[in-house]
């Protein structure tokens, strides 16, 4: 691709230092790139061409109008070494073939019969909870939404797994960024330290994932028994099952606790939440939470086909990148956009409006956007909503004084350490 024309960006070492050399991605390497080139800019990294959109109209040419001549980038692509080709990380026939099969367990309809179940669970876990006591509460919804996932779409119970699936998720964050080396492949063949660690976490994983089909019932209705009914492989149902068992939980965990931070950061959204009980605020404080915090805070596309954006031509092969952090926060399509507001969310009537805070539609995709949006969308929303509400009504977690909030920006955005809490009853 030499002799192609490129838009200006970012030096390699600014992008090496942002991404690589910190351990942990940079999000506000995006938030500077973007102030500096509001629409396109270009950079490239080791072997890698990359193009960084910073405008709702780029954004929607690439995920939703050249969407099916993209396909997933070096990220997701490396996570293909734990997820398999499950539906995060399939392509083309096999990818629309996996939807078709599951996307019916999220159905809006199968959805509202999961919310008494996830109300119950949620119930549970504030029964074990105490006055005074000291949580970590990224640890706490992780446990939690881990159980959720495990009863409504696999009949299990997880809970005794929890620790080996936190641990070695552990283990594929801190690998993560290191996977956008050039020189990343060769490690993982040579049995690096990195390597080894990432072989032992995957075999963890695989573990809990045979011991989960393994003794489940093929012949009952939840997800799983659909998979096992199904005219699958068996390579393809451990790839499914670990790509539902780990995307399933861990983003909605993760919305769930930047939830808590912000809401002990604004009281007076808390006391509200509670005192009204309204599902339409309850999805404003999500809806907000996922702006300002979207745990799928970065994605990428490489291109298959070549297509010009703002008069430039980007070849097939090259990557661009959408950041939802970026865009979610920008103030040209929000106002006051690092404020923590549910109202904006909220129309005349009381009810919660997607399109009511004036955004254009991709300036705000927690989910992405185009053919590959989150199948989950809808059991993420009401496994949310309803954990958040029946928590909220009898506890009030405070956060430890002299916390500082950090991120660790890597395959999903979280807090990067534990989110210390007290516990206080209503």
């Amino acid at each position: 691709m030499t002799g192609v024309a490129r838009p200006p960006g970012p030096s390699s070492l600014e992008a090496f230092r942002a991404i690589v050399a910190t351990r942990s991605t940079d999000a506000e390497f995006f938030t500077r790139t973007a102030a500096r080139y509001p629409r396109l800019s270009y950079v490239r990294l080791g072997g890698e061409h990359l193009y960084l959109l910073a405008h709702p109209e780029l954004v929607r040419t690439v995920l939703v109008d050249a969407g099916r001549q993209t396909t997933k980038s070096r990220g997701l692509q490396g996570a293909k070494r734990i997820l398999g080709d499950g539906l995060l990380t399939s392509e083309n026939e096999l990818h629309r073939r996996q939807r078709r099969l599951i996307q019916p367990a999220f159905h809006h309809e199968r959805v509202a019969g999961y919310r008494a179940q996830m109300a119950e669970i949620a119930h549970r876990r504030s029964a074990e909870w105490e006055t005074g006591q000291r949580v970590d509460m990224v640890a706490e919804m992780s446990a939690l939404t881990l159980e959720v996932v495990g009863r409504a779409l696999f009949g299990s119970d997880l809970e005794r797994h929890f620790t080996a699936v936190r641990e070695a998720l552990g283990e594929l964050f801190a690998a993560y960024n290191r996977s956008f080396l050039p020189w990343f492949d060769l490690a993982m063949r040579l049995r690096t330290p990195v390597a080894r660690r990432v072989a032992a976490a995957k075999a963890r994983l695989d573990g809990v994932v045979e011991e989960l089909i393994a003794g489940h019932d093929p012949g009952g209705t939840d997800l799983l028994a659909t998979l096992q009914q199904a005219q699958i492989s068996g390579r393809q149902l451990r790839d499914e099952v670990m790509t539902l068992l780990l995307a399933g939980h861990e983003t909605t965990a993760s919305t769930l606790s930047f939830a808590w931070y912000l809401l002990d950061r604004h009281p007076d959204v808390a006391g509200e939440l509670v005192c009204s009980g309204e599902p339409a605020l309850v999805r404003a404080v999500v809806a907000e939470t996922m702006r300002l915090y979207p745990p799928a805070w970065v994605l990428g596309r490489r291109l298959t086909a070549e297509l010009r954006l703002d008069g430039w031509t980007l070849p097939a092969g090259s990557t661009c990148l959408v950041s939802q952090w970026v865009l979610h926060r920008d103030a040209r399509f929000w106002s006051d956009p690092l404020e923590f507001r549910p109202e904006r969310w909220i129309g005349p009537d009381g009810a919660f409006d997607p399109d009511r805070p004036g955004q254009p539609r991709t300036a705000y995709f927690p989910f992405g956007a185009g053919s590959r949006i989150c199948v989950g969308e809808s059991f993420a929303w009401t496994e949310a909503t309803t954990l958040l509400t029946t928590l909220a009504r009898d506890w009030r977690p405070r956060l430890v004084p002299g916390y500082e909030l950090a991120l660790r920006p890597a395959i999903t955005l979280r807090p990067a350490g534990p989110l210390p809490m007290i516990l206080e009853r209503r």
